[in-house]
């Protein structure tokens, strides 16, 4: 009874200390600069010289929008190439760079190991779309600051009252940054999550980085039109239970990635209730936790 109260007691300190590695690894590997460069492009985006065909009283809300949309691309395209590249990349490194041996030699299960490994690839994600983030809404709020500042002016040339003005400089501000464009953010890092553990799981029974790689992304565009897929090999045929089981079945493993893509929708305006975001938790962590214990299995029996 002690042994196995030692065990589980110990099973978060070798996770994590797998983690930091990992995030180690990673740092070392520059990976950084990209947010870096993102960065400097959303600093190119205020020197813009943005061409209006709206009235005065619209002003500055495209332009918002504009930046919103720019930074939550940058970061699916960041998230979407890191979660892929630099999963598949870390058993074949631990494997050249002897580093799995050491490790495996060592009172930690496998399970601790895969762990360690996703909480490490998704914790460097976490920070990199954070800074993104922080730099979005500093950029988006200084130009908020000024289409305010510039719209007010018009509007007073053009003899509006403070209270006409209102409803205007309401919708600029409705444009700029919002808690409900970060709910976005955060469907976009649980969707980071299930891809890199996705990721994690195809990389054990694969034989190479790149075909890693491949496979991951192929799962990735399959489970973004997994609905319209099955309606194309179904259609013609109807919906029977053995089929609906086939479609379940194939969801456990390879999942539905649409339900994470809200982050276009919020910043566009659409309200995220924070009980649809814990239903994304559960989901995600239910996918992670499959494809974990699936890697775990797959990893006991692969030849190192």
């Amino acid at each position: 009874m002690n042994g196995m109260a030692a065990a589980l007691l110990g099973k978060p300190a070798r996770i994590g200390a797998v983690a930091r590695v990992t995030l180690t690894q990673l740092v070392r590997m520059r990976l950084f600069l990209v947010p870096a460069a993102f960065s400097v492009l959303f600093l190119a985006l205020q020197f813009i010289p943005y061409q209006e065909g709206l009235g005065i009283e619209f002003r500055g809300v495209a332009q918002l929008e504009l930046l919103k949309d720019i930074a939550l691309g940058c970061m699916q395209l960041f998230g979407l190439v890191f979660s892929v590249a630099a999963t598949a990349l870390l058993i074949p490194r631990d494997t050249e760079d002897r580093i799995l041996y050491t490790i495996l030699c060592k009172p930690v299960p496998r399970f601790d190991y895969l762990c360690g490994k996703l909480l490490g690839v998704w914790g460097l994600i976490f920070l990199m779309v954070l800074f993104m983030d922080g730099m979005m809404c500093l950029l988006v709020g200084m130009r908020e600051a000024a289409i305010t500042a510039e719209l007010t002016q018009a509007l007073a040339a053009g003899g509006y009252s403070a209270q006409d003005m209102q409803p205007y400089l309401e919708q600029v501000a409705a444009a700029g940054n919002d808690w409900n464009t970060q709910r976005g953010i955060l469907a976009l890092l649980l969707n980071f999550g299930v891809l890199t553990s996705l990721t994690l799981l195809i990389s054990c029974f694969t034989s190479g980085t790149i075909v890693s790689i491949i496979f991951a992304l192929g799962a990735y565009i399959i489970g973004m039109f997994q609905g319209n897929l099955f309606s194309i090999i179904f259609s013609g045929q109807g919906i029977t239970p053995f089929m609906r089981g086939i479609e379940h079945t194939f969801a456990v493993f390879v999942p539905d990635f649409s339900i994470f893509t809200v982050s276009d929708s919020a910043a566009g305006g659409a309200v995220l209730p924070w009980g649809m975001l814990g239903g994304m938790a559960l989901v995600a962590a239910g996918y992670m936790l499959v494809h974990l214990l699936t890697a775990t299995w797959l990893f006991k029996r692969k030849e190192f």
